[in-house]
């Protein structure tokens, strides 16, 4: 009898290890949006994925916005971004290896220990990069990757408005407008004038003070990442045969057409643009301010900050050390 009981719990024991082995910590969006940490299954790579080991996340609007919209019952694993480490890799997958560090947008998730995606739409961590800087680059990197460089095709010399240059998307757009050989001004809070400038801006404008329009004319491009009135405001900063690309929305068609301009949008961002960005910053061109660090288990507090918007930057939760 005593073999017996002694053999079921060590059955047990083996069971209940294997579950832990099947299972991740994860934050889950509950009742409202508001966020808790669970158990969760442990992804596994299928073919042509790897599992990545996650490091660091960072926020988005993106994310809250998803969020507060989410089924409690989904039991939805919100976020994006992510930096971590290889840990596994899916059947027929080429282009990387188990311990590889990767930065990469997770489709099913990224607040999480373990996080599942396409190989195609993960990229080396640039070398320079701690994990938590890195983790900022995916969405608005690629994001102000499309503006600049897919949609309005920045050239050397050509004149480039940033609204709202401090932002996530928009210090990106000001690196990779700068890098691209653009001059470059930008909008933002007097807060934020020297730390624009050390990112490259030519000029920055107080929207608090000045309107843009009495200050800018004949841009070549116009990138938007704020709201539809400064986009409609910026028809006319813009020159004939010239761009607004918008990260918030259509600007109106009819008003662009009249100017002479195209108004276009960034598109939806998939993470398979992210190596031209991993260069810029292994050439130490581009770079990720992070505004506070902070851990998984500060996911709700994260949320509040970034809904109140003027982010410097990033906002960082450390997943593991």
């Amino acid at each position: 009898m005593y073999r017996a009981i002694t053999a079921s719990l060590a059955t047990l024991v083996l069971s209940a290890a294997a579950v832990g082995a099947e299972t991740m910590q994860a934050v889950v969006v509950g009742e409202g949006g508001a966020l808790k940490i669970e158990p969760m299954p442990k992804p596994e790579p299928k073919a042509g994925e790897i599992l990545v080991k996650v490091r660091a996340v960072s926020v988005n609007p993106v994310d809250w916005k998803l969020g507060l919209r989410a089924n409690p019952a989904d039991r939805m694993i919100p976020g994006r971004d992510l930096s971590g480490v290889v840990a596994a890799v899916g059947a027929g997958t080429a282009g990387f290896k188990v311990g590889d560090e990767v930065i990469a947008i997770a489709p099913g998730g990224s607040y999480a220990e373990y996080a599942a995606m396409p190989a195609k739409i993960a990229a080396p961590k640039p070398t320079k990069m701690s994990f938590e800087e890195a983790a900022g680059i995916p969405v608005v990197g690629e994001t102000a990757w499309r503006a600049i460089v897919t949609v309005a095709d920045v050239q050397k010399g050509q004149r480039v408005l940033v609204h709202g240059g401090a932002g996530g998307v928009g210090s990106s757009a000001v690196q990779i407008a700068k890098a691209r050989g653009a001059y470059v001004i930008a909008t933002a809070s007097p807060r934020n004038h020297d730390f624009l400038r050390k990112l490259g801006a030519d000029e920055v404008i107080d929207y608090n003070t000045v309107r843009f329009e009495d200050k800018v004319k004949d841009a070549d491009v116009v990138v938007n990442t704020v709201d539809a009135d400064t986009g409609s405001r910026s028809i006319k900063v813009v020159k004939p045969g010239g761009i607004i690309v918008s990260v918030v929305g259509p600007t109106p068609a009819e008003p662009c057409a009249a100017a002479k301009i195209r108004c276009e949008q960034t598109g939806r961002v998939t993470g398979e643009l992210l190596r031209p960005v991993v260069d810029l910053a292994n050439q130490g061109r581009f770079a990720i301010a992070i505004e506070q660090k902070l851990t998984l288990a500060d996911a709700g507090k994260a949320w509040t900050s970034n809904r109140a918007g003027h982010t410097r930057g990033k906002i960082v939760l450390t997943v593991a050390p």
